[in-house]
């Protein structure tokens, strides 16, 4: 006599709705984030004299690091002669050398004892 062995039909699952439903909206949050991040900064615009301008003053560590009131004079002046250049890596409201950002503002001209 053959035994008949009954199997259990396998059950897929479907993804429980809730679930589903909060990935679409993961995904869709971080579409729109992403968008309104690529549309909030403004492009970069070169300069004429860029190539020079980002030697001189991006990468130099006399405009970049020091502190120094001879360097902080030195690059002010090298921006007056590149006027309307700005570095890449500068935030968007920072215009020019002297502006918010720089390392060494606060340590020359507008503090200790001659400036008051």
């Amino acid at each position: 006599q053959a035994r008949l062995v009954r199997s259990r039909p396998q059950r897929r699952y479907a993804p429980a709705p809730a679930l589903t439903m909060k990935a679409a909206a993961l995904l869709l949050a971080s579409a729109l984030l992403a968008a309104a991040g690529g549309v909030a900064e403004a492009a970069f615009e070169a300069c004429k004299s860029q190539a020079t301008f980002d030697v001189r003053m991006c990468k130099s560590h006399m405009c970049s690091d020091c502190t120094l009131a001879w360097c902080m004079e030195s690059c002010q002046k090298l921006q007056e002669d590149h006027s309307g250049c700005r570095c890449e890596d500068w935030p968007e409201a920072r215009k020019s050398y002297s502006g918010e950002g720089r390392k060494g503002a606060g340590k020359y001209g507008d503090v200790g004892d001659y400036s008051k």
